[in-house]
């Protein structure tokens, strides 16, 4: 094939390309697909423009040739400005660095994403400070891809009457303003707690969470302290950082729910006739102490008047009768035992239930693995009327359960084995470890409540609420209850990353690297070797 017939193919497969690009454009793609189908039919446009251009002789001879020069010049000058012009109405941004530095976090992308109204963020930045200059680039991407967020980058340093007005006085002070409603964050060059001040901003009102106390939970008000992080270089303090706590608190699960625009308070349930009108959601984890009768009425009461209700229980925590009661009035009760999940656990502890897999809800819509150390099952009694129970936590079909271990001191109405005695366990069958109830209560009630009954507490500790999606189930229940309908960020786990792995998981991968890697190396040095000698 000749040179010039190559070059035909070439610039054919150019036009195909740019028209081909620009058409899935206009397809169901997304809009960041579509902007980069954008950009690659430009990209063929422009490259076919140029090969054509070379055609043109550099002395056009003739007087058709003359008035041709001009329109063909002409012509390539207003594609190029249409190409320019669909490039800027169809931004794309590529970011080349390693580390990601010019890309948007997932929380902010999220978030601005999902806006349906116009959201103001000014940012009054230290121009000084790399990190500060490096935030203002990448709202300034963010901005121009979603028309909804509306940014305002201010040096602090020459913005004075601005700076007055928002009341800011410290440099890298973020400012969002949504609906009437203002946040502002202080001293801050990351990009996910704006993205948390958008959301706190978006929240219709501040909904308080009431963490019941009273029965021996592990819930503390006030403030927490923070530890220092490691990073590559050298060491940084963060406030968003490492959280000092101990480890059975729900410290980490305060912190969450307060970045995303809750407020949590301590009631005590044994000395208060009813549940505070505040309370928008009620919530107890890890009840050591029985419920009194007076607790449950109260309890009752809350959800008889539409109340939002978390109940997390270990398993040896001694259900009363009375509570016992209750849950069976919508068709709920709490499991004696601890389950055990041969299959899906973390680590070698079968009794770390692992579940990678949920039942459609929208709490869990959005959850990767979790870990449960030592649930008690929960279980589904009957249909009631007016009430729907959605199964929200289940384990492998592999799972059982076994007695509760009877300890020094511990409640004598807790079923136990006696020791030396072997530990028994249950029929082999998937295992439910939460279920969430909405409804209207049956007999008199006023208006819809809403109640989740988990068969573990530690799961939301500090201790747990970082393994895999933990903090991220606690806080999508917390949301779920609260009717939260704006954007559902991953909160923060104050904790270094890590990779959780079920024991299945770990097999696997012991399995290819330690074992099939090795052996595919040494199976192709023997057939290498048998081809050569």
């Amino acid at each position: 094939m000749s040179g010039r017939s190559t070059r035909w193919l070439i610039e054919i497969a150019l036009l195909l390309t740019a028209l081909g690009l620009g058409g899935l454009a206009f397809g169901p793609v997304g809009e960041a697909t579509a902007d980069v189908l954008y950009f690659g039919s430009w990209c063929a446009a422009m490259l076919l423009i140029f090969s054509l251009g070379l055609r043109l002789p550099l002395h056009p001879r003739g007087p058709l040739a003359r008035l041709l020069a001009p329109g063909l010049i002409a012509t390539a000058f207003g594609l190029v400005l249409f190409g320019n012009v669909a490039l800027y109405r169809h931004d794309a941004h590529f970011d080349a660095t390693v580390t990601g530095r010019y890309t948007p976090p997932p929380e902010l992308e999220k978030v601005a994403r999902q806006l349906r109204g116009d959201v103001v963020l000014t940012y009054f930045y230290n121009s000084k400070d790399e990190n500060a200059d490096a935030a203002k680039q990448v709202l300034a991407v963010a901005a121009r891809r979603y028309p909804h967020l509306r940014v305002r980058s201010l040096d602090l340093d020459t913005e004075f009457t601005a700076a007055r007005d928002y009341g800011v006085k410290l440099y890298n002070t973020v400012v969002v303003e949504a609906q009437g409603r203002r946040t502002q964050v202080e001293n801050t060059v990351d990009l996910r707690q704006m993205a948390y001040a958008i959301e706190r901003a978006l929240q219709q009102r501040m909904q308080t969470v009431c963490f019941m106390t009273g029965h021996g939970e592990h819930y503390t008000p006030g403030h927490v302290h923070y530890a220092h992080r490691e990073i590559l270089g050298g060491e940084q303090q963060s406030g968003s950082g490492l959280l000092e706590a101990p480890a059975e608190g729900l410290d980490r699960l305060k912190l969450a729910i307060e970045t995303v625009g809750y407020s949590d308070r301590a009631i005590n349930a044994t000395t208060l006739p009813a549940i505070p009108q505040d309370c928008a959601i009620v919530a107890d984890f890890g009840a050591v102490n029985a419920y009194t009768p007076a607790d449950v009425s109260a309890l009752k009461g809350y959800l008889l008047r539409g109340g939002h209700l978390l109940l997390a229980y270990d398993p040896r925590f001694s259900v009363s009768p009375e509570l016992a009661s209750l849950l069976d009035e919508v068709g709920l009760r709490a499991g004696h035992g601890v389950v055990v999940d041969p299959t899906n656990h973390y680590g070698t502890d079968q009794e770390q239930v692992a579940v990678p897999y949920y039942p459609p809800h929208p709490i869990t819509e959005q959850i990767a693995l979790t870990v449960f150390p030592e649930a008690r099952p929960i279980r589904l009694q009957r249909a009631v009327g007016g009430i729907k129970v959605a199964e929200l936590i289940a384990t492998s079909k592999d799972s059982y359960v076994r007695p509760v271990l009877a300890a020094a001191g511990s409640d004598p109405t807790l079923p136990s084995l006696a020791s030396g005695g072997g530990v028994g366990r249950g029929p082999l069958t998937p295992q439910l470890i939460a279920a969430a109830v909405q409804g209207t209560w049956p007999g008199g009630g006023q208006a819809p409540f809403r109640l989740i009954l988990v068969g573990n507490a530690s799961f939301a500790s500090n201790a747990f609420f970082p393994y895999a999606s933990n903090g991220d189930l606690a806080v999508s229940m917390v949301r779920w209850l609260a009717a939260d309908t704006t954007p559902q960020l991953k909160p923060e786990t104050y904790s270094l990353p890590e990779i959780r792995l079920t024991h299945r998981q770990m097999q696997v991968t012991f399995l290819t690297v330690e074992v099939l890697l090795p052996l595919s190396v040494a199976l192709i040095g023997v057939a290498v070797w048998w081809r050569r000698r």
